[in-house]
C-alpha cells in the first residue's frame, strides 16, 4: 500500500475479486459435479489417512517451493496444472481437442507472462488466462477428491487443521507472503487476480480448492439447499471477512505494507460448525453411489410423469370405445 492510497479503497477492490473468484468456482464446480463423471482411482474407501496425506501435501510444497530453484519449480508447475486441466477437460472435450486448449492456454501463459507484463492491461489479461486456469483446476481436483469418496466431515476437519496452519504461516514465519511475492510476474502462479493500477490483488489456490471442495461435498452429502447455506457460509467467512480484515486491524499489513490476509483462519472455524449444524439437522451423509442413485431417479421422473400423461388419454379413449359398443 502506498502512502496516501485509501485502505477502503484496496478493500473493496479485494472484495470484488474474493467474492467473484469463489462464487464461480463455486458455481462450476457444482456444475461440473452434477454433469460430468470423473474416472476415480482405485484407491479405495476415502479415510482420515487420506487427509493427512493430503495436509502433508499442501504443508511441504510450500516450503520446496521456497528452497527449489525457479525453472525446476516452474516446470513443475506446468505438468501439474497441464495434468489438472487435462483430467477436468477430456470428459468434456475428448482426448485430442483437450491435449489442443492445454497447450493453448499453457503457451498463451507463458507468452504473456514474457510480453504483456510492462503495461496494467497486459497485467489484467495475464491475471485473466492465469485465472481461468487456477479457476477450471480447482473445479477438477475438488471433483476428484469428492467424486471419489471424500466425505464433508474430511473436509471440514481438513479446513480446521489449514485455518491453523494459515495463522502460523502468515503471522508467525511468512511463508504466504513471500510465496506471494515470488510467483508474482511468472507462468503458472497458483493464484486468480487482477490489477489496478500498481496493486494486484489475489486469490490463493489453496482457498478455491477448500472451498470448491466444501460446497460440492455438502451438495452431494444433503442435496441442493444445504449447498446453499454452504455457498453463504463460504462467501461470508471465506471472501467477505477476510477482505475486510485489514480495516479492523493492522496486523494484516505485513513490513511491505502489502495486505495479506490468512483466510482459512476465518473460514475453517465457520465450515465445521456448518458441518456439525448440518449432520444433526439432515443427519448421515449420501455417498456418493447414493448421490448418483438419488440424482438418476430424479432426472428420470419427468419423464415418468410425461409417460402417464400420454397413455391417460389413449386409456380414456378406450373407455370411451367401450362404452359406446355397450
Amino acid at each position: 500500500m502506498l502512502p496516501g492510497e485509501s485502505l477502503a479503497y484496496l478493500t473493496m477492490v479485494q472484495l470484488i475479486v474474493a467474492i467473484s473468484g469463489t462464487v464461480i468456482t463455486c458455481l462450476l464446480a457444482l456444475a461440473y459435479l452434477t454433469r460430468v463423471r470423473l474416472e476415480r482411482p482405485a484407491i479405495g474407501t476415502f479415510n482420515g489417512r487420506d487427509i493427512v496425506v493430503l495436509f502433508i501435501f499442501i504443508v511441504g510444497l510450500p516450503l520446496l517451493y521456497l528452497v527449489l530453484p525457479l525453472l525446476p519449480l516452474l516446470i513443475f508447475l506446468g505438468v501439474t496444472l497441464a495434468s489438472a486441466l487435462s483430467m477436468g477437460l477430456r470428459p468434456l472435450l475428448g482426448p485430442s481437442f483437450t491435449w489442443l486448449v492445454v497447450g493453448l492456454l499453457i503457451g498463451l501463459n507463458i507468452w504473456l507472462t514474457r510480453n504483456m507484463l510492462g503495461t496494467v492491461v497486459g497485467w489484467q489479461i495475464w491475471w485473466l488466462v492465469n485465472s481461468v486456469m487456477i479457476i477450471f483446476a480447482a473445479v477438477t481436483v475438488s471433483n476428484l477428491y469428492v467424486q471419489g469418496g471424500m466425505r464433508v466431515k474430511h473436509i471440514a476437519w481438513f479446513a480446521v487443521v489449514l485455518a491453523v496452519y494459515d495463522a502460523i504461516f502468515t503471522f508467525v514465519w511468512p511463508v504466504t507472503n513471500l510465496l506471494a511475492q515470488r510467483f508474482i510476474g511468472w507462468p503458472f502462479d497458483p493464484a486468480i487476480g487482477f490489477r489496478i493500477g500498481v496493486f494486484n490483488f489475489s486469490l490463493g489456490l489453496g482457498d478455491l480448492l477448500v472451498y470448491s471442495m466444501f460446497v460440492i461435498g455438502v451438495h452431494k452429502a444433503y442435496g441442493r439447499v444445504a449447498s446453499r447455506i454452504a455457498l453463504v457460509v463460504i462467501v461470508a467467512f471465506g471472501a467477505v471477512m477476510p477482505a475486510v480484515a485489514p480495516l479492523f486491524s493492522s496486523i494484516f499489513i505485513d513490513a511491505r505494507t502489502d495486505l495479506v490476509v490468512p483466510a482459512q483462519v476465518a473460514f475453517g472455524p465457520a465450515a465445521f460448525l456448518c458441518y456439525l449444524w448440518m449432520r444433526r439437522r439432515y443427519g448421515q451423509e449420501r455417498t456418493m453411489g447414493q448421490f448418483l442413485a438419488q440424482s438418476a431417479a430424479a432426472a428420470a421422473e419427468p419423464a415418468r410423469a410425461v409417460a402417464r400423461h400420454a397413455v391417460a388419454p389413449a386409456v380414456d379413449a378406450k373407455r370411451h370405445r367401450a362404452s359406446l359398443v355397450e
